[in-house]
């Protein structure tokens, strides 16, 4: 494949090797000091964007009226996603959260966990997670969609709470928790805890490898396809 790569900081980075160890071909590269546009992407198979929120709904834009497939991994858009699935037609657009194939595979433990402890009222969930310092979002993507799974399969809890708690927590209420500090790559836990024990379940990120190497499979995956997808629907 002919690669763009929208963001060429430090995941962009990474991505690039990964595709390159992979075969595939970097073809441009674009950042704030080099936006995108439609005509550039005339040679191009397919985008990957990992952008910032303030750029990421333009540089979809770009792609489809490129008619040029894009795998998205800026968050921060999900509100406008009726608008960008509807004028997704002649192209392909796969986004997440998190690609990490690890985190992926934690995402489908989650739902099944979810179901069993439906029927486990005495068990009650949580979710943390640790990034490092730089991170602008708390908490991240990936733990608001660990949220949203523990919800949709939890008849009990009703809503997340993000915010720090200077008051007892209701019990329909899903405690999502942040800590900002140091170079973690990025850790998540979703926890049951009960008055005989504790399960848990955590992804510990090595550093953003993990991240570039499902980036380039969800990549991979998508070209020639058309509509709206997400890494739910790849094979890992």
């Amino acid at each position: 494949m002919r690669i763009a790569l929208i963001g060429y900081g430090k995941m962009g980075h990474e991505i690039e090797a990964a595709a390159l160890e992979q075969g595939e071909t970097i073809a441009k590269t674009f950042d704030i000091g080099n936006p995108v546009d439609a005509a550039s992407l005339a040679d191009v198979d397919i985008c990957i964007e990992f952008s910032t929120p303030q750029t990421v709904l333009q540089n979809i834009r770009v792609a489809i009226e490129a008619r040029t497939d894009i795998v998205v991994g800026t968050t921060g858009w999900y509100e406008q996603l009726p608008e960008i699935r509807t004028a997704v037609t002649e192209s392909g657009l796969l986004y997440s959260p998190n690609f990490s194939i690890g985190v992926n595979i934690v995402f489908r433990l989650a739902k099944a966990a979810a179901e069993l402890m439906n029927k486990a009222p005495q068990y009650d969930p949580y979710i943390h997670e640790v990034h490092h310092r730089q991170k602008v979002d708390s908490p991240s993507g990936t733990a608001l969609k660990l949220g949203e799974i523990l919800l949709s399969g939890i008849d009990r809890k009703k809503r997340m709470e993000t915010h720090s708690l200077n008051r007892r927590i209701d019990p329909e209420e899903l405690h999502v928790s942040s800590t900002r500090a140091g170079t973690f790559a990025g850790t998540h836990t979703v926890g049951f805890e009960s008055d005989a024990d504790l399960i848990e379940i955590t992804h510990t990120a090595k550093s953003r490898r993990g991240f570039a190497l499902g980036a380039v499979r969800a990549a991979q995956w998508l070209k020639g396809k058309k509509g709206v997808y997400t890494m739910d629907d790849v094979e890992l």
